[in-house]
Parts: C-alpha cells; sequence; structure tokens
C-alpha cells in the first residue's frame, strides 16, 4: 500500500458548500452506489461491475490502491452528497525492458447537478500531483474519446486490439488424436512459473506492466465474477503434469453475442505455440458451450486481445474471422526529457548497428510552446536540455500538440504523422532517419492493473 504522506491542502472549501477531500473507509458504499449509478448506460440499471471495483479498490486489500487513493467531492448544503469522485491506481510499467512507475486515474464521474463547474479539473490537479509525489513518471487512463485531452493526455499508446475467431472455425483434432494437454486453474504455488511465462508473453510488447508477487497474489484471488477486475489465470500442463504454458483469460460477460476472451497467452521453452494455442481454443469453446447453457444469449466466438499483433496471431494462422483494431491509452508525461532520460539505454541500444551507429549530434525537437534538444556523441544520449528557436519553425523536427508521444511509444511512425497532421514532420534527412531508428513503429499489450 503507498500512503498519502502530504495532504495536498485538503480537505478544500471549493464555495457552494462543496468540500474535496481524500477518501476514506467508511465511505466505500457511498462511493460504490455513486459510481454504479454515474456510469451506467441506463438510470434503471446500476452498473454493478463498477460498484464491486470500487469496493475491491477502497477494501485495504488490493496491492497499491485503498480508501485514501480516492478523491471526493461532496455537498455539505446536501447532507454530504457526493457531486464527484476519481482515484488513482499506483502500477510499475517497463519501456523495452526500463521499469517506470504509472499513475492511473481512474473512475472518474461527477453527478449531472455538479458538472461544468471544473471538478474534475481539480480533482486532476490533485491526483497529479499525488503521482509525481510517489515518483510517477506517467499517467494513463482508459476513457471517452478525446475528453481527457484538456488535461493535457494524448490518446498515444496501444489499448486493447483483438482477433476475433468463430467456434466453427476452431481447429479439431484429427481423427482417433488425443490431446496432449490438459488445463487447470492457476495457484499461488504457480506463481513463479506464471512470472517466467508472462514475461515471454510480453516480450512482443514495447510497453508491459511488471508484476511483482503481491500483484500476482491478488490477481489469482479476483474471484467476482461482477467485477471490472475479475479474470481467470490457467496454467496448460501435459499429461504427466510438465507445465507448458499459461493464459488469462474472461470466461465472457452477459452482454449479448458476448466472445470468451483471451488477455495473455505463452508457451514455454521447448513446447509449441501452435499447438498450445489450438488446445486452449478447444478448450475454451467446451468451456463456453457449457456456460451457454447458463446464459440468455450465448457467446459466439473466442476473442484474442492481444493487441495489434502477437505471436498468437501467427501461430493460428488465418482462421480469424475478423481483427479489431487498437483504442487508446491516454498518456501524460509531464517531464519528457526526464523521461526520455530515463529510458536512455533503449534508445542508445536501438542506434547500435544502425546506419547511424557512433552518432554525434543534436537532435533539436520544437513542440511549438517549447524546445528540446537530445545531444549525442558517439552513439550515447548525454543531455536532453532545451534550446531556443529563432523562429517559428525553427528545428530538427516539429511536433504539434502531444504528437510527439505516438511517436515515443511506439503506435505512428513520423511519416504516418506527418500524413495525419501537416504541421508534424522533420525538417532535414538526418533527423527523420534518426528519428526513424529511435522510435520505431512498436506495439505494446499492457495488461493494467485494475
Amino acid at each position: 500500500m503507498l500512503p498519502v504522506v502530504d495532504n495536498f491542502n485538503l480537505p478544500r472549501r471549493l464555495g457552494d458548500g462543496l468540500v474535496l477531500r481524500w477518501g476514506r473507509p467508511g465511505d466505500v458504499e457511498a462511493i460504490a452506489e455513486f459510481n454504479s449509478r454515474i456510469h451506467s448506460s441506463s438510470p434503471t440499471e446500476p452498473d454493478l461491475y463498477v460498484a464491486n471495483w470500487t469496493r475491491e479498490l477502497m477494501s485495504g486489500n488490493h496491492p497499491t490502491t485503498q480508501a485514501h487513493d480516492f478523491l471526493v467531492v461532496v455537498d455539505e448544503n446536501r447532507n454530504g452528497k457526493i457531486a464527484s469522485t476519481l482515484n488513482l491506481i499506483s502500477q510499475t510499467w517497463s519501456y523495452g525492458g526500463i521499469p517506470f512507475r504509472v499513475g492511473r486515474p481512474e473512475i472518474v464521474g461527477t453527478d449531472p447537478d455538479y458538472r461544468r463547474r471544473g471538478l474534475v479539473r481539480t480533482e486532476f490537479e490533485v491526483i497529479h500531483a499525488l503521482s509525481a509525489f510517489r515518483g510517477e513518471m506517467v499517467q494513463v487512463i482508459t476513457g471517452i474519446p478525446h475528453y481527457y485531452r484538456q488535461y493535457g493526455y494524448g490518446m498515444s499508446l496501444d489499448l486493447s486490439g483483438a482477433r476475433r475467431l468463430d467456434f466453427h472455425a476452431v481447429p479439431k483434432l484429427e481423427n482417433g488424436a488425443q490431446e496432449s494437454f490438459r488445463l487447470r486453474p492457476a495457484k499461488f504455488e504457480d506463481i513463479p512459473v506464471l512470472s517466467e511465462l508472462y514475461a515471454i508473453h510480453c516480450a512482443s510488447s514495447l510497453v508491459s506492466r511488471i508484476r511483482d508477487n503481491n500483484e500476482w497474489r491478488y490477481e489469482l484471488s479476483a474471484n467476482n465474477e461482477k467485477s471490472v477486475s475479475y479474470h481467470q489465470f490457467y496454467i496448460v500442463e501435459t499429461l504427466d503434469g510438465e507445465v507448458a504454458g499459461y493464459t488469462e483469460a474472461i470466461p465472457g460477460t452477459p452482454d449479448p453475442n458476448s466472445p470468451f476472451t483471451i488477455h495473455e497467452l505463452a508457451a514455454r521453452p521447448g513446447y509449441s505455440l501452435r499447438a498450445v494455442s489450438q488446445f486452449l481454443a478447444r478448450a475454451f469453446k467446451e468451456i463456453a458451450e457449457e456456460n451457454n447453457k447458463h446464459r440468455k444469449e450465448p457467446m459466439v466466438g473466442l476473442s484474442f486481445n492481444f493487441g495489434e499483433s502477437h505471436p498468437v496471431y501467427t501461430a493460428l494462422g488465418n482462421i480469424f474471422s475478423r481483427t479489431i483494431p487498437p483504442y487508446a491509452f491516454y498518456v501524460r508525461v509531464p517531464d519528457l526529457p526526464g523521461f526520455l532520460m530515463h529510458i536512455r539505454p533503449v534508445l542508445e541500444k536501438r542506434l547500435i548497428g544502425s546506419v547511424m551507429e557512433n552518432h554525434t549530434g543534436a537532435l533539436r525537437l520544437n513542440f511549438y510552446s517549447y524546445q528540446i534538444a537530445l545531444n549525442f556523441e558517439h552513439g550515447r544520449l548525454k543531455e536532453i536540455a532545451p534550446f531556443k528557436a529563432t523562429s517559428y519553425q525553427d528545428g530538427d523536427a516539429l511536433f504539434p500538440g502531444t504528437t510527439f508521444l505516438d511517436l515515443l511509444f511506439g503506435r505512428r511512425t513520423l511519416e504516418e504523422l506527418r500524413y495525419i497532421f501537416p504541421d508534424c514532420f522533420a525538417s532535414n534527412s538526418g533527423a527523420q532517419v534518426l528519428l526513424d531508428i529511435l522510435f520505431p513503429h512498436k506495439p505494446s499489450h499492457v495488461a493494467v492493473l485494475n
């Protein structure tokens, strides 16, 4: 658990009887009810999944989040009615193998009676300060389109993306053949091998989350089927009990035509990823068909939610019925030079063996509102410092808004950004070549801590 050491001038009176304060254990049910109502798509059907997720985050059992990681605005003129709330879920991610701390603001909501008063903006100022206090270099949000751009976020990192596999296309065993594997629920004792397999699953992703032992234990215990955090981990083993692989899946939601969703999958060295993936497709089809007996709307297929690309897609071949492109995380990097220096080993490694190996020179980036120069000496990034532009378009490359984050997090190439944003470009060929080397297209599939 990460305590709040600095109260950040809370509680704070906002006027008209509104008070901003940290959440308390006694707020659990009130905030859960509020979130279930505000985040529901139907005024007559509260969202029980969000309500239960809220309870889990405030229970004291979560590895990084508890009641005092929630912000709440209450109306003292209406018996403490909740007007607005959000929370912070702290976690550690990796960029090309370099760990960095992340703050994830979530469950952001305001009662309709209190909207357009700047409450969420004030809450974000405080939650950003808390995240910075914890040393979190990046903040990420999953949210509705466009809204969080006003708080300094760009939609700059792949979120989800999937390949759908209809049940009729699931590979069958050849006549007379027997399964070589079996499936069982993962246990705490499996954490060491789960960690090994999770690293294999993440190897194709530029950005991934680092799971510690506490997070593994918490996620293995996430067994409330009516919660946002629900999922199940399974071990794939041979008939002799040898571990061959693992997977993490959600056996469908009550939504009509919802698929059986797989979020993680890897095979251990020495085992065929194709064989493990085909076995899991058959096993999960069988589980889904059994579950369909108790559902109003049947599951109709499997969804492999591994983002834009993953070795499992290659292993299963051309049997998918549909490709779903990734959405995007909102990403905020308040200290961009600091983050770039933090991932310096990745950038320097990308230069090795490239056409600009041993590069010396300054790469001047103009973000229109400010400018920085990346200074290289013999292939090493020595420093990042501001430079003073002599004209509006001065610099080796220009990036409006948060477009550079799309390049940084591998979501778009410079050429793709130039096509979308005419004011995003390299002003000379050397800068374009260098930027393509330092920031290549590299998809991500991040298993967030809920």
